[in-house]
Formats: C-alpha cells, sequence, structure tokens
C-alpha cells in the first residue's frame, strides 16, 4: 500500500513538471529567460502566419483585387447636400445622379452594385459638383483626408447618410491596388525563407572548413585565415551588392549573395573554439589514446562549438533579413510581383509625400519585427549558455 500510495504522489507532480520547469528557468535566469521567450514567441507568432498563408491572406497578393491607394480600414459613404433628405443610403442611389471619382473604389463598388455613375478626375471637381447640384450624391471614402479638405474649401454644409458599404481591406491597398495585408503575410514566406537559407549556407560552408582550419593549421590555415579575413573587412552590403548583381534574381542567387557575407564569421567563430579547445586535456588524452580524427571532432571539439553557433546563427538570420531587405531595395532581389517587404518599400516611397503612408510602413514595421525577435532570441540564448554569466 506504502508503495503504491507513492506512485499516486508522484502523478500529479508530473502534470505540473513543465509548469515548475518554466518558474524555474525564468528564476535562475533571471530577464534573460523573458528576452529569450519574447523573441521566440514572436518568430513562432510569425512562422505560422508564413505556414498558414494561404488561410490568412484574405487575396491573392499579385492580383489588382481593389482601387489604387484605398486607406487602411476604409469604406464607401453616400454624401449628400444638407438639404437633401430623398436619399438615405446607397440603397436608393438607383436612378439618381451620382458622382464617383475615377479609379476609386467607389466606382468599383458602384460596377458591382449595377448603379450608373458619373466620373470625375478628382476630389476636388466632385464636390464642385455636388455643390452645384450636377449631381445628388458622391460616393467616397468620407474618412479620407482629401475630402474633407475639399468640404472645407466649399464652404457648403454635406451630411453622410445611411451606413458604409463595399470592401474593407485593413491595411489598405497599393498602388497597383493589390491587399497590402496578403503581401505582408506572403512576403514573410520569402524573407524568412532566403534568410534562413542564407545562414544556413554559410553556416554549413564556414563551420568546416573553421573546424579543420583550427585543427590542422599549417599553410592551409594561414591562406584559409587570409581569405576570410580579406572578406570579413569587405563591407558587408557592397559585398552583397557585387555579388546579387552577378548572379541575378532568384531565391538561391539572393540567398548565396547573402551568404558569402556571413561565411568569414562563423570560420573566424569556429576555428578559435578549436584552437582553444584542441588543447584541453581531454583532447590529448583522447589522442594519445589513438583516437581517429573524425572521433576527436565529433566527440570532443564540435560539441563544445555549437552553444556558439546556435546563437551567431540567430544572430545572423537577423542581420540576413535586412540584408535582403537592402537588396530588394535596391532592386537586385526577387523579381516584381513577388512579395517581397524591401521590394514593396521601395515601391512605396514615392507616394509618401502625397500622404499614402501605409505602403511603406507596414513592411517596415515587419522587417524591425522580425529582425527583433531573431536578435532577442540570440542575444537571450547568449546569455543563457554562457555558463560563466549564467553562474554571475
Amino acid at each position: 500500500m506504502a508503495e503504491l500510495e507513492t506512485s499516486s504522489d508522484l502523478i500529479p507532480a508530473g502534470r505540473f513538471r513543465p509548469v515548475t520547469w518554466f518558474l524555474e528557468n525564468a528564476r535562475w535566469y533571471g530577464a534573460e529567460w523573458w528576452i529569450t521567450l519574447s523573441g521566440g514567441l514572436l518568430l513562432v507568432a510569425i512562422i505560422l502566419m508564413t505556414i498558414f498563408a494561404d488561410r490568412l491572406a484574405p487575396y491573392d497578393p499579385i492580383k489588382f483585387v481593389g482601387a489604387p491607394f484605398t486607406r487602411p480600414g476604409a469604406r464607401q459613404s453616400v454624401i449628400v447636400r444638407q438639404d437633401n433628405d430623398a436619399i438615405q443610403g446607397v440603397e436608393s442611389l438607383s436612378g439618381r445622379a451620382v458622382g464617383v471619382v475615377t479609379n476609386s473604389q467607389a466606382e468599383r463598388e458602384l460596377t458591382a452594385l449595377g448603379i450608373t455613375y458619373r466620373k470625375y478626375s478628382s476630389i476636388r471637381l466632385a464636390v464642385e459638383a455636388l455643390q452645384s447640384g450636377e449631381i445628388e450624391a458622391l460616393v467616397t471614402d468620407a474618412r479620407d483626408p482629401k475630402y474633407r479638405g475639399q468640404i472645407r474649401e466649399q464652404g457648403v454644409q454635406f451630411k453622410t447618410v445611411g451606413q458604409p458599404f463595399g470592401t474593407r481591406f485593413v491595411l489598405g491597398t497599393d498602388n497597383y491596388g493589390r491587399d497590402v495585408l496578403s503581401r505582408l503575410i506572403f512576403g514573410a514566406r520569402t524573407v524568412i525563407g532566403i534568410a534562413i537559407l542564407a545562414a544556413a549556407l554559410s553556416a554549413a560552408t564556414g563551420i568546416p572548413l573553421g573546424l579543420l582550419s583550427g585543427l590542422f593549421g599549417g599553410r592551409a590555415d594561414r591562406v584559409l585565415s587570409l581569405i576570410m579575413d580579406s572578406l570579413y573587412s569587405f563591407p558587408g552590403l557592397i559585398l552583397a551588392i557585387v555579388m546579387a548583381a552577378l548572379l541575378g534574381p532568384g531565391v538561391l542567387n539572393v540567398a548565396i549573395a547573402i551568404a558569402v557575407i556571413y561565411v568569414p564569421v562563423y570560420f573566424r567563430l569556429v576555428r578559435g573554439k578549436v584552437l582553444s579547445v584542441k588543447e584541453e586535456l581531454y583532447v590529448e588524452a583522447a589522442r594519445s589514446l589513438g583516437a581517429s580524427i573524425a572521433t576527436i571532432l565529433g566527440l570532443y571539439i564540435f560539441p563544445n562549438v555549437i552553444p556558439s553557433i546556435v546563437v551567431i546563427f540567430s544572430v545572423n538570420v537577423a542581420d540576413s533579413i535586412l540584408t535582403e531587405a537592402g537588396l530588394s531595395f535596391l532592386g537586385l532581389g526577387l523579381p516584381p510581383p513577388t512579395p517581397d517587404w524591401g521590394f514593396d518599400l521601395s515601391a512605396g516611397k514615392r507616394f509618401v509625400p502625397s500622404g499614402y503612408w501605409w505602403i511603406i510602413t507596414f513592411p517596415g514595421v515587419m522587417i524591425a519585427l522580425l529582425t527583433l525577435g531573431f536578435s532577442l532570441l540570440g542575444e537571450g540564448l547568449n546569455e543563457i549558455l554562457n555558463p560563466r554569466l549564467t553562474e554571475g
């Protein structure tokens, strides 16, 4: 009976073991634990967004689904003169003289509803037509600052009737009428894929070279160190631009162009670790017992290098995201109309003076968040995996 009671007492404790583990780590590591957790959760959210992009994105990211420059969350409203009580909403526009601005979302909505309308080339002309009585109603986004400015200039009282209607684009549309939210979601898949592929390629090249160079030394070590130091001293973005221009567009080509920058980082890190570890007594003991080179590398040297590689990999992915955005911004990334945050920044920057701020704001925020996530994860892991900092 005593054994059964002891076993039953252990079962509930096992259920709460993850919670206990979490609290113990949070108490032991302190701020470093929360930094790592914050970065990890942010990355998990963005990565899940890329995995379920087909379900989360409301529209095809490369199709023209709305009017150009539709404001975030905007819906259409029916505007009439203050003294007009005959029109009470969109349902009472049939047979009326209705005006819209050319290439606006209102034009698309009225076309879909089968309501005839007159087109005006600007909001100013449409408001003047409404004031003069040329049209009985104007359909537009009543929250548009340009519309409000024209109302103030005319000095005539207008009112909005009925409920807002039509398609709502949560983050607006770009200069081609593509949904910004859909391009953000699919663009995350592009950016993360290239960044991780670039970091993986650089690690797959730099780590073996660093292991062999540090272990064997000699002339090969001097030649490799000279080459890597030369690459490391060259400005990273300039080198990536040169490589991207030589290789041309494409996911693999852009990843290779970025990977070239970070190969020296892994090489120097791993080589330095190998030079210090291979002098340890346990490595000398294994060598004296006749252990092969592969055994020494795999069992005694490489495990001591892994913690540093994990940290530098996270930091390199964060840096790769910025480099990829820079290449796309300069037109050296993926070809349009591929969803890409850097390309959207480049395409939308010329429209900011006209008031279309959302085209570049949301891609810029996503680049910052994704980079922040990898940076927090890398810095947090650096603190946690470093035993000297942990003991303090």
